[in-house]
């Protein structure tokens, strides 16, 4: 069963979140609904969501849902993510009208598309970024209709947020990373200094010293969410410093590229790029929220919709995993594999104390951890193995 999180006024750190995704997000102004020319992979549904079709019953084609992305469809990461999920849920529902909407940036395009779906005659619509600001006065004069959005915290009773526990994927990146280096040096590119960045950046590193405790991050932050020639010259600069495998939390394929081209590996954040450099390819968790947009619509519809604030992570069912390249080892997924079962079953703590970050300070004590419910505001520090430091607000 899902854990469901409930919070109220949270911190400073979220208005952080909507201004820095407010200012480097791009959109249009005049968005327009599409329900064709989704990426292949997107539209694609697994077997599990056919047999769930399967076993759905009755027409759902009476209930619309609109989701609102903040980039292309196509980008092969975050926003291609966001529509599998929701083309897995269209799979669940037999009949339901689902559409979506590509490139509406935060602010006043994002409030025309939210108020645009309630025009349409939209029952549920969701956001797949930081659109609370831009959604709250719509659902405020809509009641009826219902709203989804990503790491919201703003109560309200026909509003639902979410976020995932990336750390619970990251950490088996980390492994792969660990295991792949000869150099020992490990690039990691990321976007803003937001805690859900830093806490994979934390958990990605303590994955990579489980197999190797010699093994160095060096953590860039760059800023941008999406801006490939600044990542390549990031990567670039990674690869001259002796980098051999390259992870990040930012859009580019250029760092497939580089480790291509330098005879190193690639990790990637929420992708599958093993068809694109298939021998630099090694790994990347993948987020899925079907779970929570089936669960969300049921709710719905029996009339037991609760709002509120949802985290999940791999016992969820919201992180899944692309598969792993050609370089990856047999004994490798076995460790994988069994650290993946103890998250499931709660016999391994990805942050069990202690740990001291780069800066000599213990953030987590000997025989403590950051409970489960309370790692969606962690962290504001880098462990030891960090090289890097998050930059000052």
């Amino acid at each position: 069963m899902q854990r469901r999180l409930t919070f109220h006024l949270r911190t400073f750190f979220a208005l952080l979140l909507g201004l820095a995704l407010i200012a480097t997000a791009c959109g249009s102004d005049a968005p327009s609904v599409s329900v064709e020319g989704a990426t292949e992979e997107a539209s694609e549904t697994t077997d599990d969501s056919a047999e769930s079709a399967d076993d759905a019953s009755g027409d759902f084609s009476d209930f619309k849902v609109v989701m609102i992305l903040d980039g292309s469809a196509e980008d092969g990461g975050w926003n291609t993510t966001h529509l599998r999920s929701g083309k897995k849920m269209e799979a669940n529902f037999p009949g339901i009208d689902f559409s979506y909407v590509e490139e509406i940036e935060p602010g006043q395009p994002a409030t025309n598309a939210f108020q645009d779906a309630v025009d349409s005659g939209a029952d549920l619509v969701i956001g797949t970024t930081f659109y609370q600001f831009d959604m709250i006065d719509v659902a405020a004069e809509n009641p009826d209709v219902y709203f989804l959005t990503w790491a919201g915290f703003e109560d309200q009773p026909n509003v639902g947020h979410f976020t995932q526990a990336t750390e619970d994927g990251r950490y088996m990146d980390g492994i792969v990373a660990g295991s792949l280096t000869e150099t020992n040096i490990i690039g990691y590119p990321v976007g803003f200094p937001f805690d859900e960045v830093n806490r994979a950046l934390n958990a990605f590193t303590l994955g990579a010293q489980e197999v190797n405790p010699d093994v160095e991050v060096r953590a860039v932050y760059l800023n941008t969410w999406f801006d490939p020639a600044i990542e390549q010259q990031a990567a670039e600069a990674l690869a001259n410093a002796g980098a051999d495998v390259i992870a990040h939390e930012v859009g580019s394929q250029v760092y497939a590229t580089v480790m291509a081209e330098r005879g190193g590996h690639v990790i990637g954040y929420t992708n599958d790029w093993s068809d694109f450099e298939p021998e630099a390819w090694a790994s990347s968790f993948l987020i899925d929220w079907s779970t929570y947009y089936i669960e969300q619509v049921e709710a719905i519809i029996a009339g037991e919709f609760e709002s509120g604030f949802s985290y999940g992570g791999l016992a969820e069912g919201w992180i899944d995993f692309a598969p792993y390249g050609p370089s990856v080892t047999d004994e490798t997924l076995a460790l994988i594999e069994e650290r993946k079962q103890g998250i499931i079953d709660g016999t391994f703590d990805i942050f069990e104390g202690p740990i001291v970050d780069n800066q000599g300070n213990e953030v987590i004590p000997e025989g403590g951890t950051i409970e489960f419910g309370d790692r969606n505001t962690c962290c504001q520090w880098l462990i030891e193995g960090i090289v890097g430091e998050i930059p000052a607000e």
